[in-house]
This record gives C-alpha cells, structure tokens and sequence, in this order.
C-alpha cells in the first residue's frame, strides 16, 4: 500500500471510530439522563417534559406519553400543579392520541390542558389560543363542525387580544363557515 492509500485509510478509519464514539458517548448519555428523570421529583422533574418533548419530535409516541405521564404524576399534587408545563404535558399528550386517531382520549387531555392553563397562564395567553385550536381541530376531524367552528372562534379572539397571527384561524374558519352554508343550502334544497 503506497503512503498516500494508508493515510487515507488511517483517516477513514479514524473519522468512523469518531462517529461511532460519538454515537455511543450519545446513547450513554441519553441512557444516564433517563436513569436520572425515573428518580426526579419536584424542579428537576422538567426534564421529564424535555425528553417527552423530545421523544415526540423523534416520532416515538409510545416513550413521549410515558415521559409525559410522568411528568404528570410528579404535578398530580397542589402546589406542583400549578407549574405551567403541566398544560403542556396535557397539550403534549393530547396531540399525541390525536395524531394516533384516539379522539376520545386526546379531546380528554386537550380539555384538562386548558383548563389548567386558563387557570394558571391566563384566559388571554397564547397556549390557550394553542388548547382551543387543538381542540377544534379534533372536533373538525371528527365532523363536529358547530363545536370545531366554536372553539377556532375562541382561539382567533384569544390571538387577536394579543396581537397574533390569526391568518391560520382565520382561513380554517371561512372554510367552515362556507361548508355550513353549503350544507344548509344542499338540505335545503332536498
């Protein structure tokens, strides 16, 4: 093998054990942090939510609602549940069964998340605009459009008092408000 051939391997070489370390000294990591969050209580139990959060975003639904729950067990008791991540564990856990077409139970947990959050955020604060808009997309799904059309009313109000983007609302309740007339007038006619 001439010089320049096994520098070269030696690189490829060292550059794929640097991958694979980092890999492992990752897996390690992520390991010794959910060793860490089984014993958290109290504070430190934000980490629950982040690797719920981060859980979700990886696509694994199953390991979120747990780190979710979790996370929700650790609040179960006044004073903890007034910490604001416990609406969005609820949100986080919703959205979840929503995206998994478990609408029962998302409609469930995205009603306790705002009602906490109206409770401990603010009637007027972005993550209920968020609830209302989570709702009414699952009633929407669901071909409850009265209910859908209600709770995406309640969330453009909620963004319009605080100055928010509502163009998203806003398109989702024209379409709605012109299915309604539609079907009005398809019955109608009948």
């Amino acid at each position: 093998m001439t010089g320049k051939k096994k520098n070269k391997t030696i690189l490829i070489i060292a550059a794929a054990l640097v991958l694979v370390g980092a890999g492992v000294y990752a897996y390690v990591n992520l390991e010794k942090l959910e060793v860490l969050v089984k014993k958290t209580t109290g504070s430190d139990s934000r980490d629950l939510l982040a690797l719920a959060q981060e859980a979700e975003r990886a696509g694994d639904y199953n390991k979120a609602l747990e780190y979710y729950q979790g996370f929700l067990d650790v609040h179960s008791d006044a004073p903890a549940n007034t910490d604001p991540g416990v609406g969005t564990a609820y949100a986080g856990a919703g959205n979840i069964y929503f995206k998994q077409f478990k609408y029962p139970k998302a409609i469930e947990y995205l009603k306790k998340a705002l009602d906490h959050s109206t409770q401990y955020v603010g009637k007027q604060s972005q993550q209920v605009a968020d609830h209302w808009f989570s709702l009414a997309s699952i009633y929407d799904k669901q071909g409850e459009v009265k209910t859908a059309l209600d709770h995406y009313k309640n969330s453009r109000d909620i963004l319009t008092k605080l100055d928010g983007d509502t163009a998203k609302v806003d398109k989702v309740i024209d379409e709605l408000e012109d299915y309604m007339v539609n079907a009005n007038l398809q019955t109608r006619s009948s």
